[in-house]
């Protein structure tokens, strides 16, 4: 969240393939400025710096778009006051509105070296070079974990049947919002109740049919961890963004696989309920894994 001390804001380098197959992205011209920008904007609220770059880039844009790797931060002082900028690449999916007439009055579509013409500081032209460093082809899988449950000790039955707490629940309203910008196709989740309960509210906003079993499922680990981690590896043949909903014995083993199989590099970061991490792969290889803090609620 943005203070006075601070200005936290997010955006994203939208872009599209044209009919020579040459990687186009989208400015915007902001009339108060009068100046070609890429698209961005200041968090609101309590919002997560992935749910302010979606909401800014449709806002700006109108357009629809699917999220891919994080390109990166960049930071700068306005006056007195530091500003730090996070920007996510983003596919073009669609157009989907307009954009805010009060602060842009052109979108246009450039090729890379007409972008770096029209953008007048070094900053974004940064952004644009380090865009050309990542994997633009990836899909997202996403490894999810569950919403914070009921303690163990607070639950008299099946561990399988244990709800979601109170907090969790709010975590689960919120989720939408972190996840929406991978435009997910695809849900599969452990047959336990508490994952059930994570994915159901977000599902059922953006109308996915989602996928239960037992393979992700603490109970089939701790009695087959090959069934768990080789039902993840499956879903990367999938030509679309998937999420895998699952708990935190899995997932760790699943990116460690993927780590020792891809020589990817991951931060050691242990998953929280509500947090997940970003597997972006291409022809059935991970090449980056992010990870995404749960909202905050």
């Amino acid at each position: 969240m943005s203070d006075v001390n601070q200005i936290t804001a997010a955006g994203a380098v939208v872009w599209r393939r044209n009919a020579n197959d040459e990687v186009e992205i989208a400015l915007i011209h902001r009339k108060k400025y009068d100046d070609w920008s890429i698209p961005k904007g200041k968090i609101e609220g309590e919002e997560s710096l992935i749910a302010c770059a979606y909401r800014e880039t449709m806002e700006e844009t109108g357009f629809e778009v699917r999220f891919g790797p994080i390109i990166g931060s960049i930071s700068y002082s306005v006056g007195n006051v530091p500003k730090t900028v996070t920007y996510w690449s983003a596919k073009f999916l669609s157009e989907r509105g307009s954009p805010n007439p009060g602060e842009v009055d052109q979108v246009r579509w450039m090729t890379i070296s007409e972008a770096q013409t029209f953008l007048v500081r070094d900053l974004d032209k940064k952004v644009i070079e380090d865009f050309l460093e990542i994997d633009l082809d990836t899909k997202p899988l996403i490894l999810l974990r569950h919403a914070k449950a009921i303690e163990r000790s607070d639950w008299a039955g099946e561990d399988t049947d244990r709800p979601l707490s109170s907090l969790g629940e709010r975590q689960s309203r919120r989720l939408l919002s972190n996840l929406q910008p991978y435009a997910i196709e695809e849900m599969h989740s452990s047959s336990a109740v508490r994952c059930y309960e994570t994915i159901t509210p977000m599902a059922r906003s953006m109308k996915i049919d989602f996928f239960f079993t037992d393979s992700l499922s603490e109970e089939v680990f701790t009695r087959d961890k090959e069934r768990s981690i080789k039902y993840i590896h499956r879903l990367l043949v999938n030509d679309y963004p998937v999420l895998a909903c699952s708990h935190n014995p899995i997932l760790p083993e699943v990116i460690s696989s993927f780590v020792n199989k891809f020589g990817i590099e991951v931060t050691d970061i242990k998953l929280e309920p509500g947090d997940a991490w970003v597997a972006h792969h291409i022809d059935r290889e991970v090449v980056s894994v992010e990870y995404l803090p749960a909202p905050k609620v």
